[in-house]
């Protein structure tokens, strides 16, 4: 297995990772190809009917962190947004996902407490020392050989420009990470292009990592010609379960009958598949009991 370090430092290559925030969702990404996984706080809550406000912590994330990671077999990015109140908090996030076996964090310039960046709330980014300092506490006290640290910037998505991003694109790869996430929640990649121009221009050699949720007409052939490392296809496996399964429901109870869902449901094999069952069923021969 790459770990989420090796993925980023592939030259001819833009790495795919994918949100899934428990073992059979990550498994189904696994499945279709995807090179790593990304758990990420808007889908934790999501999952659990909470807004993504850092209402679930670190126990948390660190029990999705190990129950995926015994399930597949393609690295863990983590969302630890903040990464926290103080470093003393980022230094505890970075041990306990590493411990689970996570094989990076991702730390953003959202003030302490963390809102969804879509959401509107934060107005204004976190002093760039502070981000700094949590950058450095994750880097140096992760305890975890080959682990990754990726910073990321909400300059753009507050509306501060490319030179705001790129004094923070300085600050935080001088401070060691090892990607930096360029965020951005126009409907166009045309502002994130303009940037990684400017971010190559200038010598910076942190590979470059986008989430393209709202400009996801990028192809990845533009985000190779751009300079990409890694894109982050984030919270479609949330937003599609509900599109889904809220039509079947529909259904199933106006038509009075559960055969309705159907043509929705896979048979249940495909799940038996899915959860290996005849691994286990070999288990059992093998062992005993």
């Amino acid at each position: 297995m790459k770990t989420i370090k090796e993925l980023l430092e592939e030259k001819d290559n833009v790495s795919l990772i994918c949100g899934a925030s428990n073992a059979l969702i990550a498994k189904l990404a696994e499945n279709a190809g995807f090179d790593g996984i990304w758990l990420s706080s808007f889908e934790m809550h999501a999952w659990n009917r909470f807004p993504d406000a850092s209402i679930l912590n670190v126990a948390d994330y660190s029990d999705a962190v190990n129950k995926i990671a015994d399930r597949v077999n393609i690295p863990i990015l983590v969302d630890a947004d903040e990464g926290g109140p103080s470093a003393i908090n980022t230094i505890r996030m970075a041990r306990e996902y590493s411990k689970a076996g996570a094989w990076g964090m991702c730390i953003e310039d959202n003030p302490s407490p963390k809102r969804c960046s879509f959401y509107g709330m934060k107005k204004e980014l976190e002093k760039t020392s502070t981000t700094v300092g949590k950058i450095r506490a994750a880097v140096e006290k992760n305890n975890k050989e080959g682990y990754a640290v990726i910073a990321r910037t909400e300059a753009l998505i507050q509306g501060r420009g490319i030179d705001v991003a790129m004094e923070r694109a300085k600050a935080y790869t001088e401070a060691g990470c090892d990607g930096f996430l360029i965020h951005n929640k126009n409907k166009t990649p045309d502002e994130v292009l303009q940037f990684a121009e400017r971010y190559h221009k200038e010598g910076l050699e942190t590979p470059l990592v986008i989430v393209p949720t709202t400009y996801n007409q990028m192809t990845v052939g533009q985000m190779k010609d751009a300079g990409i490392s890694l894109a982050i296809y984030a919270n479609y496996s949330v937003r599609a379960t509900v599109a889904v399964v809220e039509e079947m429901f529909n259904k199933i109870v106006d038509s009075g009958t559960l055969s309705a869902g159907n043509d929705y449901a896979v048979p249940m094999t495909k799940i038996f598949d899915l959860i290996a069952v005849d691994e286990m069923k070999e288990n059992q021969a093998n062992y005993g009991s």
